[in-house]
């Protein structure tokens, strides 16, 4: 029996004791582990590592405070193998390719026959490498098709494709787990919906992030060949009984909402949502990715949505979270929230296409209900509002009505055909005197028909807001005609640069971050990208395909 000598040998020996505790005992927050990605993803892996640590389980803390001596920052698949672990645990060569360098006997007898050997060793090492090849295991694997409910524990991995066949419901208690580089595609009429009590774990990697696109062959795909993703959760909202929107109204699988206000409806990370939002009958739709009541334990975090026919990401309430998120060619509203939304979100990029759609944001407290509880007042901070200013269609940064509340700081407003902000509703501005609403270190340019009408006139029966002259209110909050600098012009769609120079006026007059371990304090800049940095946090897992 052989021992493990190289430091590297023995932690992937160490990781694999982790992950069989993990399968065999279980732990609260984590149920299942990836091994691949746990060895070539180091960020993944530290936080494993982190977690284990930690624990109330002995066996997986002892293992998780080892870990933490002996981890290292990189991946541990892609270089030579020194001595291998194989003896030590065999099912570790199988999952990671790992050969023994024990020596080998010759081949006996002819020639032929050795011949035939060597052919044979190099055919298997040859299906060996196409195994743990993601391109290659997906074309062995093929396709599989899901349809109707899920129940218990389900895992999608990343060697098939799988299928939506109309409107999968993961159902209360069940809990869905999607690998890292899994492709999911949605045929037309389906959608992914997380019930409320459900859980989905879809959690990519920035080299590997999680796909979910149209079932359309590529180069023939349009917004709305199917219907999205859906997380439905027990937090707080200001309508009874609330129904998701785009569903039947008899089925109670799309109720949403509760006191939970840190309910966690999943993970959804570094993942791509592409050509979805149907509109399922005349005014009810799906979007990109719906949110009902979601707590502030769901991660939503290095998301995009891209090509959504309704709205990019739409918020129901709740308390939900997010970071690094980009939303393009939304064909309505990139990001719409009502029903008493009060999450936080640092870091958006959003680029509304010509001709197509109304607002960059969106935003109510309820429709008709315009003073019910809780009132919506996210806060949103290191925010871009990026449209193409063309005269196809009057677009707006932001619409804020029907008695929404909300807190707007560091933002970048630009190119937008009609206003920078318009603030309708006495109820919405009312919420200014409840301190409900604020702006602060805004950058507003190129806005409007000659680049600098950046709000509408409001006289007579055109007046929405009791006589509210948002340029004179947000005067304080913003500067205006200050280029952002960025390094691409902003008219292309299918290969955006979202870089902004180093001498950006977007590096000044910033307002301060607030604390706490959601916020990223060292972001005193305004809009989602730091100026002068090169790559940005949106490069690399992102994609814009016209079809």
């Amino acid at each position: 029996m052989s021992d493990v000598t190289s430091p590297r040998a023995k932690l992937v020996e160490m990781l694999w004791q982790l992950k069989k505790t993990y399968d065999k005992q279980g732990d609260k927050g984590v149920r299942y582990i990836h091994f691949n990605t746990l060895l070539n993803d180091p960020a993944y892996r530290k936080e494993l590592i982190d977690q284990a640590a930690i624990s109330s389980n002995p066996d997986i803390q002892d293992l998780g405070l080892a870990l933490l001596k002996i981890n290292t920052n990189t991946a541990l698949t892609n270089s030579r193998h020194e001595r291998s672990p194989v003896a030590v645990n065999p099912d570790i060569a199988e999952t990671v390719g790992y050969k023994s360098e024990r020596a080998e006997k010759p081949p006996q007898g002819s020639g032929r026959q050795v011949l035939i050997g060597v052919a044979a060793l190099v055919f298997i090492a040859v299906l060996v490498m196409a195994i743990f090849s993601g391109d290659i295991k997906k074309a062995m694997a093929g396709k599989e098709v899901v349809s109707g409910s899920l129940r218990g524990e389900q895992v999608w991995t990343s060697d098939k494709t799988w299928v939506l066949d109309g409107i999968v419901y993961v159902e209360a208690g069940a809990r869905l787990v999607i690998e890292a580089g899994t492709v999911v595609q949605g045929r037309p009429g389906s959608a992914l919906l997380i019930t409320r009590d459900a859980r989905i774990l879809a959690r990519g990697t920035a080299v590997a992030p999680i796909v979910f696109t149209s079932s359309v062959a590529a180069g023939k795909r349009q917004a709305g060949d199917w219907g999205g993703v859906v997380l439905l959760g027990n937090a707080p909202v200001n309508s009874a009984d609330a129904q998701i929107e785009g569903l039947d109204a008899g089925d109670t699988r799309g109720m949403f909402g509760g006191s939970d206000v840190s309910d966690n409806c999943g993970i959804l990370e570094y993942a791509r949502i592409e050509f979805a939002g149907y509109e399922v009958y005349a005014n009810s739709e799906l979007n990109g990715l719906t949110l009902g009541g979601c707590g502030s334990k769901t991660i939503i975090r290095n998301v995009q949505v891209h090509r959504a026919l309704d709205d990019g990401i739409e918020i129901f309430g709740g308390t939900v979270d997010m970071r690094h998120i980009l939303i393009t060619g939304a064909a309505d509203d990139s990001l719409d929230w009502d029903m008493g939304w009060t999450g936080r979100v640092q870091f958006m990029q959003i680029q509304q296409y010509a001709g197509m759609g109304d607002n960059a944001i969106e935003a109510d407290n309820r429709e008709g209900a315009y003073q019910v509880e809780p009132v919506s007042e996210p806060t949103l901070y290191n925010v871009t509002l990026q449209g193409m200013n063309s005269d196809e269609k009057y677009q707006r940064g932001m619409t804020l009505r029907r008695g929404t509340g909300g807190h707007f700081h560091n933002m970048i407003i630009t190119g937008f055909s009609g206003e920078a902000i318009d603030i309708k509703d006495i109820e919405t501005v009312a919420r200014i005197e409840e301190a409900k609403l604020s702006f602060g270190g805004l950058l507003i340019s190129d806005i409007g028909v000659n680049g600098s009408r950046f709000f509408a006139e409001e006289l007579g029966e055109q007046d929405d807001d009791g006589g509210l002259d948002e340029a004179i209110y947000l005067s304080p909050s913003a500067s205006f005609n200050d280029s952002p600098q960025f390094l691409m012009p902003n008219k292309r769609e299918a290969s955006p640069d979202f870089r902004i120079a180093a001498s950006s006026a977007a590096k000044d007059n910033a307002v301060a971050v607030p604390q706490g371990e959601f916020w990223d304090e060292a972001a005193n800049y305004r809009g989602a990208m730091r100026p002068g940095a090169s790559p940005t946090w949106a490069d690399g897992w992102t994609a814009f395909p016209e079809k």
